[in-house]
């Protein structure tokens, strides 16, 4: 390749990358993010987005499995239905260079085509960490102004690395790869106002699906621009219209440190946004310190982010979905029952006249001098019959690396996603294939995914 700038330069470390290439912290890593992915699709395996995509894309006979349920597909109808369940509940990770979810369309896409061409355990390590590479980067490239525009970033971010993850499993040259993400870019989208709708789950969906095709038409010989990503009218200028984007910054560092590492994956312990992950925990954590004796006369006042104050919803949710970007919902939900659960975000649920009743008593404005550019900073304070009793301060949510989950927190959540679905002894053993050494195939993965093995 003759392309110096930020497509081809994407495209050689990707189609570099080696299995050897690659730290055992970032093996492991990877390991925890597929398993943390696919419990939370399981769990979304037959929600009404899953449903209906799965209703349209099955097909009799596909070479692929539909996690969870008794449908097969094909290669990139099974990798869109996979990624809708996957992002369903919003329970899955997200990354501070992408501002999005990586694991959501990366690991569909590899466990789809991972199927039909058989790769092994470690490739399919091999292919995510490529993938997250280059959606990481490229969102470094972009900065907080894409999404401001109203990008929705796990799809748009997702299917270039969607494209790159499965250019890997195929064995892509150079030339090749760079033709991938080239089709992953012109195929790019998905809007933040969809936020809310089961369009943000079907986001997620396509951007698997168009990561899948992208790598398959290359590798058929489709051609596209070397420089799609960086080029005048290409990706990065297109989706960042004033000037701030910066191919330089998504490439300083690359092949000295992995995206999967640093900055790392942040794990959700609630299906909500995840900018509102640290004041929930500051929220349970004062119910838990018995901070008030019950909520007559208990007034929250939150503190957010100027990120969170762009994606919460403002008025009040008219069902489970948008309620997930509800602060004072959240907040009245954690402060009511201790926790978040896929169950307080259903169109019956945001009903309950208790929650109403209490987020009333929640007050929300934009933070006093938040350190910039972390959307995550929260706080919180608490007055019972207008005296101050608790007031804190949180720079990240549990979950995100400076915080990291233990093993059983991990452990815990990926059976309460599977069990439901698989049953106690099929999610057991499915979390024991994902931890087994050397890590499993792709189709040891979809037979151990699949509602019905016959």
């Amino acid at each position: 390749m003759n392309s110096p700038g930020l497509t081809g330069a994407l495209a050689t470390f990707v189609a570099n990358l080696r299995p050897e290439n690659i730290p055992l912290a970032a093996q492991s890593e990877v390991r925890r993010a597929m398993a943390d992915c696919l419990g939370g699709a399981l769990a979304g395996a037959h929600e009404e987005v899953t449903r209906i995509a799965a209703s349209v894309q099955a097909r009799p006979g596909g070479a692929c499995t539909l996690w969870g349920r008794p449908e097969r597909s094909d290669v990139s109808e099974a990798a869109l239905t996979n990624g809708c369940a996957a992002h369903a509940h919003s329970l899955d990770d997200t990354h501070e260079s992408m501002r999005g979810h990586p694991s959501a369309p990366v690991v569909p896409a590899i466990l789809a085509l991972g199927e039909l061409v058989d790769a092994s355990g470690e490739d399919l390590i091999t292919a995510y960490v490529a993938g997250v590479e280059v959606a990481g980067r490229l969102g470094r490239g972009v900065n907080d102004r894409h999404s401001q525009l109203g990008w929705h970033t796990t799809s748009t971010l997702g299917t270039v690395g969607a494209a790159a993850a499965c250019a890997r499993l195929l064995g892509l040259d150079a030339q090749r790869t760079a033709y991938a993400l080239g089709l992953a870019a012109s195929m790019a989208g998905g809007l933040r106002v969809n936020f809310g709708t089961m369009a943000k789950a079907l986001q997620a969906g396509l951007a698997a699906q168009r990561g899948v095709q992208a790598a398959r038409l290359a590798a058929g010989g489709m051609v596209t621009s070397t420089t799609a990503l960086e080029g005048h009218e290409g990706f990065l200028q297109l989706f960042c219209d004033d000037g701030s984007q910066d191919a330089d910054r998504a490439l300083h560092g690359l092949g000295q440190s992995l995206e999967v590492l640093t900055p790392g994956i942040v794990y959700k312990l609630y299906p909500t946004c995840s900018l509102m992950h640290a004041l929930i925990d500051m929220v349970r954590h004062a119910r838990s310190q018995g901070v008030w004796a019950d909520t007559a006369g208990l007034e929250l006042r939150c503190g957010i982010s100027e990120r969170l104050e762009a994606a919460r919803g403002k008025t009040w949710p008219s069902g489970g979905l948008a309620a997930k970007f509800h602060v004072q919902y959240s907040v009245a939900v954690a402060a009511l029952h201790g926790t978040q659960s896929v169950a307080d975000f259903t169109d019956e649920a945001v009903h309950r006249p208790g929650v109403k009743a209490l987020a009333e008593q929640v007050q929300v404005t934009l933070g006093q001098d938040f350190p910039t550019g972390n959307g995550d900073f929260a706080e919180l304070v608490v007055l019972q019959d207008g005296q101050e009793v608790f007031r804190q301060r949180q720079a990240k949510p549990l979950g995100h690396p400076s915080m990291p989950l233990s093993a059983a927190q991990h452990e815990a959540k990926f059976l309460d996603c599977a069990v439901p679905a698989l049953g106690a002894e099929r999610a057991r053993a499915l979390l024991e294939l994902l931890q087994s050494s050397p890590a499993c195939s792709a189709r040891a993965l979809a037979r151990a995914l699949a509602l019905s093995t016959d």
